[in-house]
């Protein structure tokens, strides 16, 4: 009996407690629904004001990400104050106002991720749009947030990449400058007249719209296989005004050099290797054939 008396009291208690914090409650909640429509509304207004100022959309995003956080912050702070939580609220405000490397101590990763994301932000290595290379991802860059790079890669997979992997990563723009090269091998028989297949590819590149004529594309000999004159065929692109996307222009370029080839009388051989019998038997010469090939 006298536990339930206890329990009984104890509940009337909390009760008690919770309906008298009924008003600071409802402020909390309004206070809450007003923060968050104004972080929108004011960062929504900042990413305005700063891309009409720096014009780069990837950092004005960065900014506006961390505005609208701040501002939620701080009306959380406040509700939890109004409640009564001060030391709680006041945990919060002083979290919320600590230095980025104490935060890295607290949350390791998130801390160096968030760090990275700031230092990328302000050295602007990248904007929205250009094609980089970084720690064997190739892509398109979408988005910087708070802890990680979206890039959407040629075969439209979005890949989301920390940060510090970025930062702590040697980088490849491919987009500064606007120009950016490529490069295919193509092997012809050592019979070939190398000057004709040179010329039948160089045509090929004319012919399509992506290709710079200047600077101007360029074959040279890369080697000598062991079947065939290999030739490295490079050529330019400005990445800023392309109609088609890398990858198609490169696949359109070496299917339209071979059929150039094939159409010119210029022999591309197979692959072959030499078999050799020690016992008199003469030897033979056999092609090997990919199972694409047959």
């Amino acid at each position: 009996m006298q536990m339930e008396s206890e329990l009984i009291s104890m509940t009337d208690h909390f009760w008690k407690k919770f309906t008298g914090l009924i008003p600071e409650i409802l402020i909390s909640i309004v206070i809450l629904i007003a923060t968050i429509f104004i972080a929108r509304k004011l960062s929504r207004l900042i990413r305005k004001r700063l891309i009409a100022r720096i014009d780069d959309e990837l950092l004005a995003n960065f900014i506006t990400r961390i505005s609208k956080w701040s501002i939620t912050l701080l009306g959380v702070g406040i509700c939890l104050n109004i409640l009564g939580l001060t030391q709680f609220a006041g945990g919060l405000m002083a979290g919320a106002g600590v230095s980025a490397v104490v935060l890295g101590f607290a949350f390791k990763d998130i801390g160096v991720n968030f760090l990275s994301g700031v230092i990328l932000a302000f050295n602007r290595p990248f904007i929205i749009g250009d094609v980089i290379e970084s720690d064997g991802i190739t892509g398109t860059i979408m988005s910087l947030d708070l802890r990680t790079t979206k890039i959407k890669t040629f075969d439209g997979i979005e890949i989301y990449v920390p940060n510090s992997n970025i930062l702590n990563n040697p980088l490849s723009n491919f987009n500064a400058g606007g120009l950016r090269r490529f490069e295919y091998i193509v092997g012809i028989d050592y019979d070939a007249d190398v000057s004709k297949a040179r010329s039948l590819i160089l045509d090929v590149l004319k012919g399509i719209d992506d290709i710079l004529d200047e600077p101007a594309p360029l074959i040279i000999v890369n080697e000598l296989g062991a079947n065939s004159i290999n030739l490295k065929v490079l050529y330019w692109i400005n990445t800023d005004e392309a109609k088609e996307s890398l990858p198609v222009t490169k696949g359109d370029a070496i299917e339209k050099s071979l059929s150039a080839l094939k159409n010119g009388s210029v022999n591309i051989p197979f692959d072959s290797m030499q078999v050799q019998f020690n016992k008199g038997i003469p030897e033979i010469a056999v092609n090997i054939l990919n199972s694409d090939k047959k």
